[in-house]
């Protein structure tokens, strides 16, 4: 009986997720049916992790007990359509100087990284102007947050359609 009511919460948190997911999703890709450019899609969520979703922001975050009664790992993933014409290294310095981050490197064209231990988080930026993709993770690097992160980008970066320039994520020279 007990695994019953076990699977049927493992369910209904499964499907409450996937359709919070979904209509963020919708949402989200209402106005990208004219264009050629499609959202790359957020990763499924890991086992008795939970999502929640915050404005334009889906966070995913470890699962809480007794003992541990905040979560040790949280990933955000942001897309968004608006950045006022700023691009990647313009979003990405934005960001490291409102919170105080380490400098910014860069990862490839469109493709930044920053570490911010003033506040606990690094961030990941991806994207071209007004299509950009921010990936925050604050906490613990454990196994599955680093495979939920990198599942995102991949599909991002490798994606049919995800930008205009073809060449965000491709490595650049380091003169550039």
């Amino acid at each position: 009986m007990k695994n019953k009511i076990e699977l049927k919460t493992r369910i209904s948190r499964f499907i409450s997720s996937s359709l919070v997911l979904s209509s963020f999703l919708a949402g989200a890709s209402y106005s990208l049916d004219a264009t050629a450019v499609q959202v790359a899609y957020f990763p499924p969520v890991p086992e008795s992790w939970n999502v929640t979703v915050e404005g334009d922001t889906v966070v995913y975050s470890s699962p809480v007990n007794k003992t541990q009664p905040t979560p040790s790992s949280t990933v955000r993933f942001t897309y968004s359509k608006r950045t006022q014409g700023k691009d990647a290294k313009n979003v990405v310095d934005d960001y490291v100087s409102q919170n105080q981050c380490k400098e910014a490197k860069t990862l490839g064209k469109g493709f930044y990284t920053a570490s911010c231990p003033n506040i606990g988080r690094d961030v990941v930026v991806i994207g071209e102007v007004n299509n950009m993709y921010t990936v925050e993770i604050s906490g613990d690097y454990n196994t599955v947050s680093t495979n939920l992160i990198n599942a995102y980008v991949n599909s991002i970066v490798n994606g049919k359609r995800t930008f205009d320039n073809r060449d965000i994520g491709e490595p650049v020279n380091s003169n550039e």
